[in-house]
């Protein structure tokens, strides 16, 4: 299976994370790349069976620059994703906020979305951030 993740991380949070979700990806067995929506363009993604998009929360919800980009996105409609989300509050609509955008487009979630708490703005990462993305790879990945 082919896997690319497109993310965004303001501090750094994101980017660890999704470090380690592909690099248990890969241990998986299946194919993964990773790019900051920052140095892709939106239309121009690579082919793959299954895109995972990671933004930090700002102010409630993902920061305009992802919700652009997943606006722009140009991919196969029989797509799958999943959502990520780094965030102060677990009860952001971050993951909501994208899910809406991506409906329009026609590909379909694959997973739940995951949200990773940070414990400051800057963070760190919550204790336990590599347990929960180890568990959603196990659950979609095996």
């Amino acid at each position: 299976m082919n896997v690319y993740i497109a993310y965004q991380s303001k501090y750094g949070n994101g980017k660890k994370c999704i470090e380690h979700l592909k690099t248990i990806i890969i241990k998986k067995g299946h194919n993964a790349e990773a790019a900051s929506i920052m140095e892709i363009e939106p239309s121009s993604l690579p082919k793959a069976d299954i895109y995972i998009f990671s933004a930090p929360t700002h102010i409630g919800g993902p920061p305009r620059k992802m919700k652009k980009f997943l606006k722009k996105i140009n991919i196969r409609q029989d797509s799958k994703y999943a959502l990520i989300t780094t965030c102060l509050d677990p009860k952001t609509r971050t993951l909501e906020i994208m899910e809406d955008i991506l409906q329009h487009k026609n590909i379909s979630r694959f997973s739940e979305g995951v949200k990773i708490k940070v414990d400051g703005m800057k963070g760190p990462l919550e204790v336990n951030y590599k347990d929960k993305i180890n568990a959603f790879v196990e659950e979609n990945f095996s």
